[in-house]
Formats: C-alpha cells, structure tokens, sequence
C-alpha cells in the first residue's frame, strides 16, 4: 500500500476511531478485581457501533465498514470473511516492525506472571505477522518474514496507559476498566486524508478474571476466565486495520465480534482474517 501525509501537523488532523468487544453470555457475574490507578472507558462508549464528534480540536469516530466474503478455501464447513476499517500502519516508517508496550500489571494483580503474560501477547501479535507473509491460507514449512507487521521486542512498562482522550505516539496493551458486558476494546488514532495510524492500544477489562488456555479448542481448560492470547489477537485485527464481523455465520473467525468464558478459538487466524491482513500490506 502506498500512502503518503501531505503536510500539516499530525496532532492537529489526528481522528480517533473506537472499535471494542461486547461480551455474549451475560450468565457469569464476576467479582471487580482493584484497580486503584487504572483507566475507564468512557460511559458514552459503551453500546454504540458508530460514534462522530469533535473534542477540541480532535475529531472521534467509530466506524463501520462491510464484509468481504472469500468463501470457504480452507474447506471446514465454516464461511469466511472480512471486513477493513480503512485504517492501516505506514511500515516504510517502522523497519523491524510497529513498536509497542505491554504494562502487565492488570494480569500480575490476578496472579499470572509477568513472562507468560508478555509471552501471551507477543504470539497474539506474531500471528498477525505470520499473516500477511502467508503465500496461501494453509502455512508452508517455513515463512519467510519478507513483512515484519509488529516489532518482536515489545517493552514493559507497568505505568503504561491507553491514550484515551489524547494521543500519546505509544501502542499500549494494558489492563484498565470498563463496564460488565465489554471484554476488551482497542483505540486507534489516525490521520484522517490517509487512513494513517499514529498511536493505538489495547485494554482488557480488569472486571474479570484473565489466564492461560492450553490451546486445545476442544477442551474448556479456563473456567470463568477470558483467555489473554485470544482476546488479544482479537484486538490486535483491529490494530491491523480489520473491523469485527457479527454474522454468526462467520463465528470461527478471529474478527468474530463476540467472546465467551474459556474461548480459544481466536488464537488462530482463519483464512478470512488472513485474507483481511494482506489486503491491507500486500497490495
């Protein structure tokens, strides 16, 4: 893809789009988990597909965008599909990849450790890496990285916060707050006559219990906990420029708008999601 900024200031054209993940059974009632320091989404978010106003100088939109069916070439009796938000990474400006920081606070206050939460992330990411250097939907022996998507060596930083109500120029993926009913949400700001992203952040919500699923979509390991990997590489599609995607017949897909307790079948990208990313890098 190639894009470029035709003068201006960035902080002065910088447009705000809001995507998040609505949780589907409302059966689990979980105790809050402290968090005295943390962010919370604002009340006005919470519910709403598309929002437009001006903040000062800032303009804030959520968008939505339409699906693009690509069938079934994997063969699993599943429909695939995606559907683009219009926003992507300029990676002539990022030579090993989009930097990013993890403050693993939110997780550690539950009792997981730092390593595997950080560990968790980065594979969440890694996928959508592998993604775009895939030659078709099925992985060869060996990938060849000819586009690195996302740095490998994220930071940590366990002051790190998402920048809610003004850019900040750093990718965060956080714990912070929300309301019960919302998993997680990823924020984006982007130069609007471009489609150009200049900051953006994941926050998974402190409210419920997170873990570690085993990775074996047939079991249901992680009782009454959101499994960080998957919610991740969830939020991650949108850090790539895929929005979700609520027909149920496309339910097996990562960009699949709704999560349950113990899910794991976001791990792994579906021929739709991989075929959302390479529309965006490799055109």
């Amino acid at each position: 893809m190639h894009r470029s900024y035709l003068g201006g200031s960035l902080r002065e054209v910088f447009a705000l789009l809001m995507v998040f993940l609505i949780l589907t059974s409302a059966a689990y009632i979980l105790p809050a988990v402290a968090a005295d320091s943390e962010e919370e989404m604002p009340r006005e978010w919470y519910g709403r597909r598309k929002v437009v106003d001006r903040i000062g100088k800032y303009v804030r939109i959520a968008i939505i965008h339409y699906l693009t069916d690509v069938g079934d070439p994997d063969k699993d009796g599943a429909e695939d599909g995606y559907a683009l938000l219009g926003v992507y990474w300029n990676l002539s400006r990022y030579s090993t990849g989009v930097p990013y920081i993890i403050n693993p606070s939110g997780g550690v206050k539950q009792g997981l450790s730092e390593a595997s939460i950080v560990s968790e992330i980065k594979a969440a990411l890694e996928s959508w890496d592998w993604a775009v250097d895939l030659d078709n939907y099925r992985p060869p022996d060996k990938v060849r990285h000819r586009i690195e998507l996302y740095n490998d060596e994220p930071l940590i930083n366990y002051k790190a916060k998402a920048s809610i109500g003004t850019p900040d120029l750093r990718n965060v993926i956080s714990w912070g707050r929300a309301q019960p009913g919302v998993v997680a949400y990823a924020v984006i700001w982007y130069i609007p006559n471009s489609g150009e992203i200049v900051d953006a952040d994941i926050v998974l919500n402190s409210y419920y219990r997170w873990g570690i699923a085993d990775g074996d979509e047939a079991t249901s390991d992680l009782v009454g906990k959101f499994d960080i990997r998957n919610i991740v590489a969830h939020e991650a599609g949108h850090w790539t420029g895929l929005d979700d995607i609520y027909d149920p017949n496309y339910s097996a897909m990562t960009m699949y708008g709704y999560a349950d307790f113990g899910e794991e079948i976001k791990r792994s990208l579906e021929p739709g999601d991989i075929a959302g990313a390479q529309a965006i890098y490799r055109v």
